[in-house]
């Protein structure tokens, strides 16, 4: 594992502006069809999603202290924010939106399991913990209840936390650790003939970052998954993965690895992922410009050259009343013979938010028709 930096303490900046309402606006106006028909979509015409389901921190509390009492402190106040983005009835949204796009194969990052437990500060030992909150279980389960017909066609782990200590002056100590992975979601309701897929694969990147923490530095890897996508006979690869949020030679390094290895193929390729990586505004990030001069497209870029398409970021707690949508980074690019012909943002509008008032998640998810037509 490569080693090229260490989180910076400066994170997100958040704004909103015109914008985010203009394209709210052109969102609303359905440039994707809602539900596609169980025979799949019509002759090319494939429907493929990227969406960050928010796995409710960035760990910034913990990012940059200097003494175990900040640490505490920094991990029971994670806990508490992450309790108070109530992962089970966001799920219940983001499903609802991953529906209305009616994709075929829907890429989804920081779907995480969250685990509590005890804690003894006399000799400084976690006890067994719990399972408090499965994200994909409970969006499998939300698509299910809502009429969808997905499965996992591909799971990868990119960050673990193991069980580390924390205290909520509140109510006391105790232990937490999390799991955060990339999903790669296909449609079981469409006919074989039509769609099927093959060779599931996945692997971590070699260039990670680490976070030092008082009890200890923690890897932050990242990673990626991919299947061969039959669809109307012809075949591709469709890949999802995360980059690096903040180190930006370590997300170029990563892309470069995504490029040079799963990306790296005689079929036409769709990359459906959670960038990091500044598209708009300007200037934009080094590892965006990367992927235009290896000769991938970007499809939002391909249909609306003028129009922002902000997808990050809302509060890290979801509850903004407004949207803070400010930069674009969930990107879906393609390589190959591959026509662009629709794309939208889903769970950017307020209509979209739960009944207690938060967003599906921090980001928008984007969703694309593309018409393969192989190489």
């Amino acid at each position: 594992m490569t080693t090229v930096g260490n989180f910076p303490a400066t994170l997100k900046q958040w704004s909103a502006g015109f914008f985010t309402i203009l394209l709210v606006a052109i969102s609303a106006a359905t440039l994707l069809p809602v539900r596609a028909s169980a025979q799949g979509n019509t002759f090319g015409d494939l429907g493929v999603m990227t969406y960050n389901v928010n796995e409710g921190t960035d760990f910034e509390q913990v990012i940059g202290v200097t003494n175990l009492t900040q640490f505490l402190l920094g991990v029971g106040q994670i806990v508490t924010q992450v309790q108070g983005t109530n992962p089970p009835e966001r799920m219940q949204a983001v499903a609802a939106q991953i529906l209305a796009a009616g994709s075929t194969l829907v890429s989804l990052q920081e779907v995480d399991q969250w685990y509590l437990g005890s804690f003894n500060p006399a000799d400084g030992t976690c006890g067994p913990v719990a399972l408090q909150y499965d994200m994909l279980q409970e969006l499998m389960d939300a698509l299910a209840a809502q009429g969808g017909h997905y499965q996992v066609a591909k799971q990868v782990q990119e960050i673990a936390f193991p069980p580390t200590p924390g205290l909520i002056p509140s109510s006391g100590f105790l232990c937490a650790a999390v799991t955060d992975n990339n999903v790669i979601l296909a449609r079981t309701d469409i006919n074989r003939s039509i769609f099927q897929w093959s060779n599931p694969q996945s692997g971590q990147f070699a260039t990670a970052a680490f976070l030092p923490t008082p009890v200890g530095t923690i890897p932050i890897t990242r990673s990626w998954a991919s299947l061969d996508v039959q669809f109307h006979g012809t075949t591709f690869r469709f890949i999802g993965t995360h980059l690096e949020s903040f180190v930006p030679l370590i997300r170029e390094a990563q892309a470069s690895e995504l490029r040079a290895g799963p990306a790296n193929t005689f079929l036409p390729v769709v990359i459906a992922m959670d960038s990091n990586a500044q598209a708009f505004p300007l200037p934009q990030d080094p590892t965006y410009t990367d992927f235009i001069a290896a000769g991938f497209n970007d499809v939002w870029q391909e249909i609306f050259p003028l129009m922002p398409g902000l997808t990050c970021c809302q509060s890290e707690s979801d509850n903004n009343p407004v949207s803070q949508l400010y930069q674009r980074i969930d990107l879906i690019l393609t390589l190959g013979n591959i026509n662009a012909q629709r794309i939208a943002l889903f769970g950017a509008d307020p209509s979209t938010r739960t009944p207690d008032g938060l967003w599906p998640s921090d980001h928008a998810g984007v969703a694309a028709r593309l018409n393969v037509k192989g190489n």
